[in-house]
């Protein structure tokens, strides 16, 4: 009798072990902008648009609407979250600041308190709700053929791979 229940005990020690491993393991969902994501309950699009390049000195900005059609709300994170860019035609990725307060504190110091409140990053998506991200994308990087959108959403353990529709 001992001996089945540690042989049970050590078989479900194994795939408590093995269902961890798995939960750790980076998920990349690559999908076309605007198109629901079923496994996550989210919609993710993105786009550039050159009249806002004046808004935030030294920077452009490239906005994300995240539609959170799920039943759970997404905890976003400023420090833990990653964002990255593609330019048409090219290889290279360019990394993107999501939460401008932190990264350059000197801009964001000098802009009015309405204007920090409409780009600051947000930490929690509510369950049903559109949140608009802004990211800041430094001046040097010729933006005008933004072609696809990386992000690495620290809760979710995903990168999701958007491509724009443009």
């Amino acid at each position: 009798m001992k001996r089945k229940i540690v042989i049970v005990l050590f078989v479900c020690f194994f795939l408590a072990i093995s269902g961890l491993a798995h939960a750790k393991k980076k998920q990349v969902v690559r999908v076309v902008g605007g198109t629901p994501i079923p496994q996550y309950g989210i919609i993710i699009d993105a786009g550039y648009d050159s009249k806002l390049d004046t808004f935030v000195p030294g920077y452009k900005i490239i906005n994300v609407a995240i539609f959170n059609d799920s039943l759970n709300i997404i905890v976003m994170d400023p420090e833990k979250d990653q964002w990255w860019i593609k330019i048409k035609n090219q290889d290279k990725r360019y990394k993107v600041i999501g939460d401008l307060r932190s990264e350059d504190s000197a801009v964001w110091n000098k802009m009015p308190e309405h204007a920090r409140s409409l780009i600051s990053y947000p930490l929690l998506l509510p369950i049903g709700a559109r949140q608009i991200i802004d990211l800041f994308v430094p001046d040097n990087i010729r933006i005008e053929g933004f072609s696809e959108l990386i992000m690495y959403i620290e809760s979710l353990g995903t990168t999701f791979e958007v491509l724009a529709r443009q």
